[in-house]
């Protein structure tokens, strides 16, 4: 038996669906700068990286990250490096990257970058760092 379908119901619907706030992406940045590695051996970690005051946390979820970071000059092969936050890390050895692996996480989630150049402790010329950008995509 095929069901009939009134009109006025179907704008009922969605009159009233109109009138349910919709839950707006967005996204919030943080930057900083990668700290200047001086030796291998040793892990370095920049600065917390966590949304500005104005940013709308409450119930609000990740959806994906992407950052950002350079250092001046070259760049040594043993190069490793980590994005934490939210009791998760990634490998982020690529300079320029997103992933989706901290979705689900809280907006508020705070991150940090480890960086590391394999090999003994041993002194080496300074890699100087420069600027380190992290874009979190929230829902």
């Amino acid at each position: 038996m095929a069901t009939k379908r009134c009109p006025a119901m179907i704008l009922a619907l969605l009159l009233a669906s109109a009138c349910v706030p919709a839950m707006a992406a967005g996204r919030w940045v943080a930057e900083s700068q990668t700290p200047t590695l001086r030796q291998q051996g040793l892990r370095y970690t920049s600065d917390t990286l966590s949304p500005k005051g104005d940013t709308p946390l409450a119930g609000r979820a990740i959806s994906r990250v992407e950052w950002h970071y350079d250092f001046a000059g070259w760049r040594p092969r043993a190069l490793k490096v980590r994005l934490c936050g939210g009791g998760r890390c990634i490998d982020a050895a690529q300079a320029r990257g997103q992933s989706m692996a901290f979705e689900g996480l809280p907006v508020a989630t705070g991150f940090r970058f480890e960086f590391l150049i394999d090999g003994p402790p041993a002194t080496r010329a300074p890699l100087e760092g420069k600027e380190l950008t992290l874009m979190v995509n929230f829902r």
